[in-house]
């Protein structure tokens, strides 16, 4: 069946509204607002059949001002067990992939007889047969220069013996494919701008021995990818916990998969700072008609912070300091794109300035063009992006120093970025996801920034825990459900609607909890650190525009969260 599906054929499908509109569901697809009227074309700058059932494409997208490039892998099928090893076919795994397909009817000639067919296409990278064949299949990788197709090794990342054994055992399990059992499961929950998969590789005969990992990528966008030479530098320079980079395969000379070491990690940072501070508000607020006023005293809640976010508080003292040798380990001063320089803050924060005001005339625009009715197109919700507009011109006319340095960064690091694992009571971090900010163009993503970015980027993850735990409060506790409350609306009447605050007083209090709960943090991540507040926001600000963006966009029910962080700038300042 699939010889019928040719290049013409899948442009054409690619290019209908339904196709279109599935794109625009996908997480890695970027600038979901300037294409959501799916007036854009779509090309196959690449279309080549790899497999009975795959096809290999790099489609760009194009309007008569824009022009982005991804790469899509595509699996077809007809039904969706034919598709899947035996370890794939559980029922969670079957209903998820099956609600990330894409489906149409066509009809097409076989035979000369007319027959209607249903097309079911999936981002091949979910399943193990894509990897199986990519990976593992001489009769693949020996055609790969005649698809123009390269694998590229970094031999230097793994002369130690403990990576040795890793890439010898990919070897091997490409050569002797029946000496291995093969199982892949996504990573990320799904919430990240590339797809991202565990592989595990266990040798049949050696069945005690735990099967060795690794991080498959999939890079989604089709350009320069920056993670492999940034991973290279932080090895030069021995960062501590670095995962290495065994190999990249390369379409037409961009890198499309990363094959990555899989790092031991018991999860990421945000789940210690969410599971802490969620246990603590619902263990200590079961009855929200108990007297808690003893709790607005400042020191007792102090101390119940101090009791019940142990873990929290610790991580905190010490990441700060870790971030900040990823910066000095991402500097090597014998090459420009990765030395440190200075420019001078007048013309930066005059720049930077012009950016963020334009994002903002953007949203504005926007939100007041939706019907009046909607939730963000509040006179007092647009007035908060006015106020921060003035805001941000006053911190450029206070901003002193003459000049700003510069250097290459993280870009994107909130806490998901950051993995850790405990040993004898000891933090190790690993910090992932190398490729730049995914809201900056390729040039952007090249370029140098104060190390200030990635601090605003980890402490917006602390606004949005802290307003999402509140919520979570409310929802469970205070909305009537009788009444059609939602808890957004409840949150928004706690900060915009005096005449409409929630009537019970916990609510205040649980509030003045998170806020010194959040005030904690920071100082424990940014002591002794030589970080500019001004600039801090600037970056802070930036963050939660993007934030603010994405929410009209996919959530609109949750544009409060970036909203109340912008709001506490303006009351702050």
């Amino acid at each position: 069946m699939i010889n019928y599906f040719d290049k013409n054929v899948i442009q054409g499908i690619c290019n209908s509204n339904e196709f279109k509109g599935w794109l625009l569901s996908r997480r890695w697809f970027g600038d979901k607002s300037a294409l959501s009227n799916l007036e854009f074309d779509i090309f196959l700058q690449y279309f080549e059949i790899i497999a009975e059932r795959i096809f290999l494409i790099i489609i760009e997208v194009k309007t008569p001002d824009y022009s982005k490039t991804y790469f899509l892998p595509l699996i077809y099928y007809e039904k969706i067990e034919v598709i899947l090893e035996p370890s794939e076919k559980t029922r969670s795994n079957i209903v998820k992939l099956t609600e990330n397909t894409f489906t149409k009817k066509l009809a097409i000639t076989i035979e000369n007889e007319q027959k209607i067919i249903t097309l079911n296409l999936l981002e091949a990278e979910f399943c193990l047969f894509f990897w199986k064949k990519v990976l593992f299949d001489t009769g693949i990788s020996e055609k790969f220069p005649s698809l123009d197709m390269e694998l590229t090794l970094y031999s230097k990342q793994f002369e130690d013996e403990t990576n040795m054994k890793k890439v010898q055992n990919l070897i091997e399990a490409g050569l002797y494919p029946d000496r291995y059992e093969l199982s892949i499961s996504q990573l990320g929950k799904g919430n990240t701008t590339n797809l991202l998969f565990l592989l595990n590789i266990s040798n049949k005969r050696t069945p005690n021995q735990n099967p060795i990992s690794y991080v498959l990528k999939s890079y989604k966008d089709y350009s320069i990818s920056l993670e492999p030479s940034k991973l290279y530098v932080l090895v030069k320079n021995k960062f501590p916990n670095t995962p290495k980079i065994y190999g990249t395969i390369k379409v037409r000379d961009n890198d499309t998969v990363g094959i990555i070491e899989s790092v031991p990690n018991i999860g990421n940072l945000g789940d210690i700072y969410w599971n802490e501070l969620n246990n603590m508000i619902n263990t200590v607020f079961k009855d929200v008609n108990n007297d808690y006023s003893k709790l607005s005293e400042k020191s007792n809640a102090s101390q119940l912070i101090k009791e019940r976010c142990r873990e929290t508080i610790l991580v905190s003292s010490e990441i700060g300091n870790y971030i900040n040798k990823l910066h000095n380990s991402l500097i090597l001063s014998d090459q420009k794109e990765y030395n440190s320089e200075t420019v001078e803050s007048k013309v930066y924060l005059k720049n930077y300035t012009e950016r963020l005001n334009s994002m903002i005339s953007y949203l504005l625009s926007h939100m007041t063009a939706q019907p009046e009715s909607a939730f963000f197109n509040l006179p007092k919700i647009s007035s908060i992006l006015i106020d921060i507009k003035d805001i941000i011109e006053r911190f450029r006319s206070e901003y002193e120093k003459p000049d700003i340095k510069i250097q290459p960064v993280h870009q994107d690091l909130h806490m998901e970025q950051i993995l850790y694992n405990k040993v004898d009571n000891q933090y190790n971090f690993y910090f992932i996801d190398f490729e730049g900010d995914p809201q900056l163009s390729l040039k952007e993503k090249m370029g140098k920034f104060p190390i200030e970015k990635d601090f605003a980027s980890f402490l917006r993850a602390l606004s949005y825990i802290k307003f999402n735990t509140l919520l979570s409060f409310i929802e469970k506790n205070i909305i009537r459900k009788e009444k059609y409350e939602v808890p957004e609306e409840i949150l928004y009447n706690l900060f915009f609607r005096r005449a409409a605050r929630p009537l019970k007083k916990v609510v205040d209090i649980v509030l003045n909890i998170l806020n010194l709960w959040e005030s904690k943090l920071i100082g424990k991540i940014l002591r002794d650190l030589d970080a500019n507040y001004i600039l801090i926001t600037y970056f802070y600000i930036e963050r939660a525009l993007h934030e603010l963006n994405y929410e009209i966009l996919f959530r609109p029910n949750k544009i409060i969260v970036p909203i109340l962080g912008l709001k506490e700038i303006v009351d702050k300042s």
